[in-house]
């Protein structure tokens, strides 16, 4: 069993030299071939607090478990920050109680932003608060989309219903110039009217001062004709107390002798009367002479009293003749009173139809009296009203001038907005017109806000899975790892298990070939068990395996450049640049994030290259980048490889001696 055991085991030590680079490379690539995909991302747990009180909070909640995104756990506040701080769950999402309320109010005045607040516990892993708020991120794209939505949405609503709205705008200006023309219509008839009614009042106005100047007229006639009469009035009356006196002398004709001086005295008192009343008449008769068909009423029976008498028979002036007559045969008979005495009973006669006729004249003055003074007032309420009358004509000239200035105005005007409605009207219908075709751009606008920029990804060297692309570095690193493993395995054995690899060979250039062949055959396996076991999609096979052998046998000279020429210091050199290609060659992040005091490093580092060649194998052949690429790790090959055959002659020779 012992010499089984140390027959065998050597080539067991081999197997596991040979499968260090597939065993570095695979475990990890393995572990983390997808973690993005479904199964991988959609287990990590996140919990989510809804506090809405309304359904939008709902709403988010299954469209973050429909993206199927994350492991999501709808629980209460304390559960959630308990889970947060022991770890059970990466993040909290805490949905607020006014969520719904605040997006709804995008469509009103008061507009409040929807506030999501999301809590990651970056201590528990850095990457999957990175993964999860990737997540977050993209609901709240989601979520903004929808609310855009929503506003778009009322807008272009509220924006399709203008031309409706104008529509009725422009009946209404049809209307309206309908009624302008009829307005119009109305005040060039109103202008027209006015026009009349301006030329009756110049006309009453004129009219009205000629009544005012007659009526002047005939104030100051009745106020000269009461004068008169009043003249006229104690002139009867002097004779009433005349034929009184006479009529007491005629008593007592006993006493005619002692009454012949109160008879003259009488007779000369009532032919003074009679003078001055015949003159009264006088002047009475020219103003009745103007009386006409025209004169009022009044006036033609007051001098039809005077001449013709209230019933037709003599009036007064027939009495004043009578009494003139009278009176003249008085005279006469005065001149002999001898004769009048013989004949007082003739006197007596004609005394009493004297006193008789006084009495009739003195009655009919005092109806005169009344006449005339209602005469007076008539004329002079007449005169009043004329004055009245002659202000408001004034007023109402000066009205219809105002009122036809006004109406002729109006018309104008009335003509301007007629013409200004039907010139806004047309300017209407065409911006209508023009908005019509303007507002067609909004339909489906709601729809097109949702997603108004759509990315189209037009993927240039598509990579299948985040381990194909980070198997270029990985592969690189493993066979490091491999190339200087079988130098610390192998060459350091005391055991002597492999002497062709050992440090006591004295064949140097054999064991340099040895290395070389044995790294070849760690590439190979490498290849084939990576293509067999991971979702490799290849673009070349042929140039995937040439590159991994190139890249291996690379490493392997400058491994053995190192520990063959300078031992444990080239032993730490290599772990050095293992550590330096691992920060600094540009294979998980690009070089231009890394930290700036490692840019440097990158064009001096072989992995650089190795990296971009596996890289052109695995993904897309471009022939700009693989060639030189493949040139530069071509030149460090032979470059060291050629060193080291050449310090293995040297050797050799000097061994020899």
């Amino acid at each position: 069993m012992k010499e089984f055991k140390e027959k065998y085991f050597k080539y067991v030590v081999l197997v596991a030299v040979l499968l260090i680079p597939f065993m570095y490379s695979f475990f990890y690539l393995k572990a983390y071939w997808d973690p993005y995909g479904e199964g991988n991302i959609d287990n990590l747990p996140v919990a989510i607090v809804n506090s809405d009180k309304g359904n939008k909070g709902d709403v988010l909640v299954q469209s973050i478990k429909n993206s199927k995104k994350l492991k999501i756990s709808v629980v209460s506040k304390e559960k959630a920050e308990d889970g947060l701080d022991n770890k059970n769950y990466y993040a909290v999402i805490t949905i607020p109680d006014d969520f719904t309320s605040s997006m709804e109010s995008a469509a009103t005045n008061k507009k409040r932003h929807a506030t999501i607040t999301y809590s990651p516990n970056q201590k528990s892993n850095y990457l999957a608060s990175q993964i999860i708020n990737s997540v977050v991120t993209a609901v709240e794209k989601n979520l903004d989309n929808q609310v855009n939505s929503e506003i778009v949405k009322s807008l272009s609503e509220n924006v399709e219903s203008v031309p409706e709205n104008l529509d009725t705008i422009s009946d209404g200006f049809s209307k309206l110039k309908d009624g302008t023309s009829k307005l119009e219509d109305g005040s060039k008839e109103l202008s027209s009217g006015t026009s009349t009614l301006k030329g009756g009042a110049e006309s009453l106005k004129s009219g009205i001062s000629s009544l005012e100047s007659g009526t002047s007229e005939l104030k100051n006639g009745s106020e000269m004709l009461n004068s008169k009469y009043q003249e006229f009035h104690q002139g009867i009356k002097s004779v009433k107390d005349g034929t009184d006196m006479l009529r007491g002398a005629t008593s007592s004709f006993g006493e005619v002798g002692s009454k012949i001086d109160s008879l003259t005295t009488g007779v000369s008192s009532l032919k003074t009367g009679s003078d001055q009343l015949h003159l009264a008449m006088i002047q009475i008769e020219q103003i009745c002479n103007n009386v006409n068909a025209s004169s009022t009423v009044v006036e033609q029976q007051l001098c039809g009293a005077l001449f013709t008498g209230v019933d037709g028979k003599g009036g007064l002036n027939a009495g004043i003749t009578s009494l003139n007559q009278g009176l003249t045969y008085l005279e006469s008979q005065t001149n002999n009173l001898n004769y009048l005495k013989g004949q007082i009973g003739q006197l007596q006669s004609g005394i009493t139809s004297l006193a008789g006729g006084v009495d009739t004249l003195y009655n009919g003055s005092l109806q005169i009296q009344y006449g005339i003074h209602s005469i007076y007032e008539g004329a002079n309420k007449l005169h009043n009203g004329a004055l009245l009358l002659s202000n408001g004509a004034r007023t109402l000239n000066d009205g219809a001038t105002k009122l036809n200035t006004g109406a002729t105005t109006l018309t104008n005007g009335v003509t301007t907005l007629n013409s200004s409605v039907a010139s806004a009207k047309e300017e209407l219908d065409h911006k209508i017109t023009a908005t019509k075709k303007e507002v067609k751009k909004v339909e489906s606008l709601a729809d097109y806000s949702k997603e108004p920029v759509k990315v189209k990804t037009k993927e240039v060297n598509k990579v299948s899975s985040y381990g194909t692309a980070f198997s270029p570095f990985f592969i690189s690193i493993a066979l490091w790892v491999g190339c200087l493993m079988m130098y610390i395995v192998l060459y350091y054995d005391k055991e002597e298990r492999f002497a062709i690899f050992g440090m006591k060979n004295k064949n140097l250039l054999q064991r340099t070939l040895a290395y070389h062949g044995l790294v070849t055959i760690s590439a190979i396996v490498l290849g084939i068990l990576l293509q067999l076991f991971l979702d490799f999609e290849i673009t070349n096979v042929f140039l995937y395996y040439i590159v991994i052998i190139l890249t291996a046998n690379t490493f392997m000279a400058i491994i053995e450049f190192l520990i063959i020429n300078l031992g444990d210091v080239g032993k730490f050199i290599a772990l050095i640049l293992l550590v330096l290609q691992l920060a600094a060659a540009g294979g998980t992040f690009p070089i231009e994030t890394v930290t700036k005091g490692f840019r440097f490093l990158n064009d001096l580092l072989p992995m650089k290259y190795t990296i971009n060649i596996i890289r052109e194998a695995l993904i897309r052949i471009e022939s700009g980048l693989l060639v030189p690429n493949m040139l530069i790790v071509i030149g460090i090959f032979i470059v060291f490889f050629v060193i080291n055959i050449i310090n293995d002659i040297r050797k050799n020779k000097k061994l020899a001696k």
